[in-house]
């Protein structure tokens, strides 16, 4: 059974939020990576409608006693809130809480560089200025939302979405990209803006997204480029491809862009800017 309808289930953000502090800090154990990856997968998937955890990766990876936990949630999101609240009380009172174990420390490791990141990004005509050491204020109606889960009433907007088979498809994702952050005003005077970055390298066993600035050049090409840093490889169409998946934001932290892969195999950009709202 699929498991994208899980962020409707939540009765408001802040039990959104209780749980998935709890498939972290209760549920989520290092020492065992490929277990502790599998859930920060669904972890991210509470809050998210499309695909990245599967039953079957809970299955093949989770152990008995957390995989439990973890199918008695999925019951309980379908069931009602209150059942949530149950979920809640028994989990904290059966598990203890997972504390660091030098994951800190070896991520540091793992970690590119930002001469690394820089090199990655020039492929696609953007040029790595600095890392962002301040906090970042994203326009998004609540703490845990992500673009791709706004509504109208937050200050969404669409781009067309582009079926990842299209043989056009680079081409119509870089448009459909470029209107909107035309239209919505991402570039500051300098050609500037802020990307999310993973700095997680290869041998990294989860992500660590960071804000960097960075300035778009007269050559760009998003969606051509290959960029391990602005998408990935889609695997499900009938040939592989590359498709972008990331998220930009404005200097003034007015608008937010997530450019992103959708369950239906097709890619689009959504803005986020709640002062364009009529």
């Amino acid at each position: 059974m699929s498991l994208t309808d899980l962020h409707r289930g939540f009765r408001d953000e802040e039990q959104l939020s209780t749980v998935r502090e709890i498939v972290m800090d209760y549920l989520a154990d290092d020492r065992d990576q490929e277990e502790c990856r599998v859930l920060m997968n669904f972890w991210w998937q509470l809050s998210m409608s499309y695909q990245e955890v599967t039953e079957a990766d809970l299955d093949r990876h989770v152990g008995p006693a957390t995989r439990e936990a973890v199918s008695d949630l999925v019951v309980a999101i379908r069931q009602s809130p209150d059942a949530i609240d149950r979920w809640i009380r028994d989990t904290v009172r059966q598990f203890t809480p997972v504390h660091d174990r030098g994951y800190q420390e070896r991520r540091a490791r793992v970690a590119r560089t930002d001469a690394e990141i820089a090199a990655d990004l020039a492929s696609a005509g953007i040029e790595f200025i600095e890392p962002i050491t301040t906090d970042v204020s994203l326009p998004l109606p609540a703490p845990g939302r992500w673009p791709a889960s706004c509504r109208t009433e937050d200050g969404r907007f669409d781009s067309e979405a582009v079926k990842i088979e299209d043989p056009d498809m680079p081409a119509k994702v870089n448009a459909g990209w470029w209107r909107m952050a035309q239209e919505f005003d991402l570039l500051d005077d300098r050609q500037e803006f802020l990307l999310s970055v993973d700095y997680a390298g290869p041998e990294a066993d989860e992500s660590d997204h960071r804000w960097v600035r960075v300035r778009l050049t007269e050559t760009w090409n998003l969606a051509g480029s290959g960029s391990t840093a602005l998408g990935c490889v889609y695997m499900d169409a009938p040939i592989e491809r590359f498709v972008l998946e990331f998220a930009m934001l404005s200097t003034d932290q007015k608008m937010i862009l997530n450019t992103t892969v959708w369950g239906d195999a097709t890619v689009s950009t959504v803005v986020i800017r709640p002062d364009r709202l009529q």
